[in-house]
């Protein structure tokens, strides 16, 4: 229960530490001037204020970079890979990859496992606290260039709440593995629809952003045929 607790709360921490971060580079960005004369600051406006700056091109760039370099460090750059996972626990996966699991489905998967696949799990997620930043401001970016000043400007926020799920995920299942083979299964129970709903919100913003793009093609087209 100590290591549980202790796991728990390093875990918050680092997330914090990351939130922390964000709000010290948009402060120094400008975009935040003086929080004693701004004093209500909506989050709604400081989300949008740091997508305009992630939304331009010379720092959407270093962030695409930073996606293939996790997308490469989560397949092959460390020795705890999800690859690396899979052969030791003969295809079982991860559960963070998976839809939805129930309690004897994530408890059969960390004993296939094993003491070294848990490790390893272990350490992947240390990477996976910081993923979810990457991964919702690219694609929250991209929604904003697509739906900015639009009806729909709000959906590009939907990657921001999948990154919550994601770390909601994240810390259950660290409590899952810490305490394994006597797993809390209410921990478990809330963990399958917290990954279910991370999933459903980032197909959802796939899916926008393919609309998005469709329907920008299709406007750019429909105004050249009005000017010719």
């Amino acid at each position: 229960m100590e290591d549980d607790n202790c796991c728990f709360m390093s875990t918050v921490a680092c997330v914090w530490r990351y939130f922390l971060i964000l709000a010290s580079v948009i402060r120094l960005r400008g975009i935040i001037r003086s929080p004693l004369k701004s004093k209500q600051v909506s989050m709604k406006k400081l989300l949008i204020s740091y997508l305009s700056l992630t939304s331009r091109t010379r720092w959407l760039l270093p962030v695409v970079m930073l996606q293939i370099l996790f997308m490469y460090a989560f397949h092959g750059l460390f020795p705890f890979s999800m690859e690396k996972i899979w052969m030791l626990s003969g295809g079982m996966g991860t559960p963070d990859a998976r839809m939805f699991y129930t309690f004897p489905q994530l408890q059969n998967m960390f004993w296939h496992y094993g003491i070294e696949g848990r490790e390893m799990y272990l350490n992947l997620q240390w990477v996976d606290m910081v993923y979810p930043v990457v991964y919702s401001t690219l694609l929250a970016s991209l929604l904003y260039l697509v739906y900015k000043r639009t009806r729909l400007e709000i959906l590009v926020f939907v990657p921001f709440v999948a990154a919550l799920f994601d770390y909601t995920e994240n810390i259950l299942l660290r409590i899952s593995v810490l305490s394994f083979p006597d797993m809390n299964e209410k921990i478990v129970s809330i963990a399958g629809p917290v990954t279910f709903l991370k999933w459903l919100l980032l197909f959802f913003a796939f899916f926008l952003l393919l609309f998005g793009l469709v329907w920008r093609v299709a406007h750019w087209l429909r105004l050249r045929k009005t000017v010719r």
